[in-house]
């Protein structure tokens, strides 16, 4: 909990440190806001570092008044100064006065960052979670989680305060303050109560500002007469304020951690995290739907391209297909629908030639869900064979799939896809389907599906956790989605 020990930190340590703040996060369950265990810790803090950062360099009228109150404060010590030495006051100050007085404000200032740092450091090792050594050799040889952290020091050691009483408290009280009794979190702030987070942020803001300003007086104002006294003056002068002005990113993420865990994590930042993050599993759920609905689409038209007579082919699919258009292909193409389709075909190119023969392509459409005949199967690799050399290669699979899904116009109806989807998934036309059967059919499709996205999409769908979906339930939470996420 020192400045030294807290800039030395391993890499590694920091790591460690994380995770254990992150399980200890998790595991509350008092919390008022349900937390998922894939929870996002690390976009949390993130989201909470830019908040406090758009509080420390936005500079209120509180603030202002601070540092007016600063400035008042000096102008009496100089009246002082001149009432005890009438001399001073007949004439102009001395340089060295003002160099003497602007040297004493500079080490105030750096004394103050460096024990905020400090302090700061401290308050973030009292809130460390403990390792519950006892567990982790457990957690290891059952291969699960497993709670491996304890309550911090600062639990144990603080004790509840039953009414806060004090000359700040009383101070507060009378200046406007709404006080109420602090928590053990808050009483690692010192003397403020439960006020002491937000003294402290605005003691960094401060920090900050008296560096600026300071580093514009002597750059305006004193660089001159320093630089007449010795040239390294007015370098060395910049020194201290220059510091604080480097230290202030890490306090400002020490602070971070002091004020967005345990007691005081901020429940708005979770539920615009969890929120996000729900969304973004539902646009992943969206974006398998249409990839799916894509290449349900594509074994109707490939099914209906193998039952035509190959004398009536298009001549242009006899060609070879010539780098232009493979270009005018891509360019019209989502670079994400190539890429799935690109993993999709290399996942039944079996022996990792580069090309699918015509059992591949068979395999690949009937694991689609479309069943083809070997005469079917035959004129399909034939339409697709562009080169007539044998095989497909992937610019000709793609050729013949994604000229049909550009040449297709109008929204995407998810209803008829859901539909479509159960009907693959649902194999005895029983009406309902279980989990574990959707996942295997998936991974016959392809191993490139994001199982955990399909996974939480069959969660949201099964609330009651029976493993069982009807067909109703299935089209209904797909038509939910789609009026939910803009598609």
């Amino acid at each position: 909990g020192t400045l030294t020990s807290e800039y030395t930190k391993p890499h590694m340590v920091r790591e460690a440190e994380f995770m254990r703040f992150r399980q200890r996060f998790l595991d509350d369950a008092e919390f008022q806001v349900a937390i998922p265990p894939d929870f996002n810790f690390a976009d949390y803090l993130t989201r909470c570092v830019s908040h406090i950062l758009a509080e420390v360099v936005e500079i209120g009228v509180e603030d202002w008044v601070v540092l007016w109150t600063v400035f008042l404060f000096l102008f009496i010590l100089l009246t002082l100064v001149q009432s005890c030495f009438p001399n001073l006051a007949e004439g102009e100050m001395p340089v060295y006065v003002v160099c003497a007085a602007f040297a004493l404000l500079q080490v105030f200032l750096l004394v103050s960052a460096v024990m905020g740092f400090r302090t700061l450091s401290y308050i973030k090792s009292m809130l460390l979670p403990a390792m519950d050594k006892s567990d982790v050799g457990h957690s290891e040889e059952e291969g699960t989680e497993g709670k491996v952290v304890t309550a911090p020091l600062y639990a144990h050691e603080m004790k509840v305060i039953v009414e806060e009483s004090g000359f700040l408290h009383w101070v507060l009280t009378k200046t406007g303050y709404k006080t109420r009794k602090p928590s053990k979190h808050e009483q690692l702030f010192g003397p403020f109560g439960s006020s002491g987070p937000s003294f402290f942020l605005t003691f960094i803001k401060l920090v900050l500002l008296g560096s600026v300003v300071s580093i514009a007086v002597l750059c305006v104002v004193l660089f001159g007469p320093l630089w007449e006294l010795n040239f390294l003056l007015p370098f060395l002068a910049l020194v201290p304020s220059v510091v604080c002005v480097f230290l202030t990113p890490r306090m400002v993420i020490l602070y971070t951690w002091c004020c967005s865990t345990e007691m005081l994590k901020n429940s708005e930042v979770v539920i615009e995290v969890v929120r996000e993050q729900k969304q973004e599993k539902l646009i992943n759920i969206m974006r398998i739907l249409t990839m799916l609905s894509f290449f349900l689409d594509q074994v109707e038209f490939l099914k209906g391209m193998a039952q035509t007579s190959s004398s009536n082919l298009d001549e242009k699919a006899q060609k070879s297909i010539s780098d232009q258009q493979w270009e005018q292909l891509r360019d019209a193409t989502d670079p994400q629908v190539l890429e799935d389709l690109e993993k999709l075909f290399n996942q039944y190119d079996d022996d990792a030639s580069g090309e699918l023969d015509e059992a591949e392509v068979k395999e690949l459409v009937e694991q689609l869900g479309t069943s083809l005949t070997d005469e079917e199967a035959a004129g399909l690799f034939q339409i697709m064979d562009a080169d007539g050399s044998g095989s497909v290669d992937f610019k000709e699979f793609a050729m013949v799939v994604l000229h049909q899904k550009n040449a297709r116009t109008g929204k995407l109806n998810l209803s008829a896809v859901a539909h479509k989807m159960f009907a693959i998934f649902d194999k005895g036309n029983s009406g309902v389907v279980r989990e574990d059967d959707v996942l295997k059919q998936m991974a016959k499709i392809g191993s490139n599906w994001d199982r955990e996205g399909v996974r939480f999409f069959l969660q949201q769908i099964d609330k009651d956790g029976s493993g069982e979906i009807e067909k109703y339930e299935f089209v209904q939470f797909i038509e939910r989605i789609e009026a939910e996420v803009s598609f």
